[in-house]
């Protein structure tokens, strides 16, 4: 029986409507091709810095650098300056926060278990945080959503069994795969629906639980 209910932020709370021109210019792609290095360790560098530890700007960027054994330069400061800028306002829309509240109402235990960064500028707070019991973000935990360890801490924290909690979020792999893979009921919030596991509207998840 599901008691907790879990929303990922970005792309599911939070649309994602920056400009997308912008975020291109500061992907993991980029960075690697800015720190001439190979992508695949420039990525988990990142995550390994960047999604999992608290920091400056500066410190952040100098564990980053070291780890990948280059030197901190103005252009790489530059780039996550810039990466972890937010052009638009954080804010849940009515409708999402109207959801929240029916299912606190029915008893639900309502977290946001999120991979971000603590130099994202675009943090919740206010009226958004109304009816939410717990926020968890991996630069705190110390894991991303797609490591069991993040899993058992929230467990242990609010003292419930892994398919007592359902997640739901846009991305396949940290959002429904990783959850159901620790034992999580998850759900797949997509823009075209082919799976049973998948919602194209976060109101969809009240019929689930029913």
């Amino acid at each position: 029986m599901i008691k907790v209910i879990s929303f990922d932020i970005g792309g599911t709370l939070l649309k994602n409507k920056e400009n997308k021109d912008r975020k291109d210019n500061y992907n993991i792609k980029n960075l690697s091709l800015l720190v001439n290095a190979d992508y695949n360790e420039v990525r988990n560098a990142y995550k390994n810095i960047f999604q999992k530890k608290n920091g400056t700007l500066m410190e952040l960027t100098k564990l980053f650098c070291d780890s990948i054994n280059i030197k901190v330069n103005d252009e790489i400061i530059e780039f996550f300056t810039n990466k972890f800028k937010s052009n638009e306002e954080a804010s849940i829309n009515k409708e999402d926060l109207d959801l929240i509240k029916r299912l606190k109402e029915k008893g639900y235990i309502i977290i946001l278990f999120s991979n971000s960064c603590v130099l994202q500028e675009n943090k919740l707070q206010g009226k958004d945080l109304q009816n939410i019991d717990y926020v968890f973000y991996s630069y705190d935990l110390g894991y991303t959503k797609n490591e069991e360890e993040s899993y058992k801490i929230i467990e242990e924290k609010l003292g419930y069994k892994p398919n007592e909690f359902l997640h739901i979020g846009d991305d396949l792999k940290s959002d429904y795969l990783s959850p159901k893979k620790y034992g999580w009921n998850s759900l797949y919030y997509t823009k075209e629906k082919n799976n049973d596991y998948e919602i194209t509207d976060l109101n969809e998840i009240e019929n689930k639980l029913n």
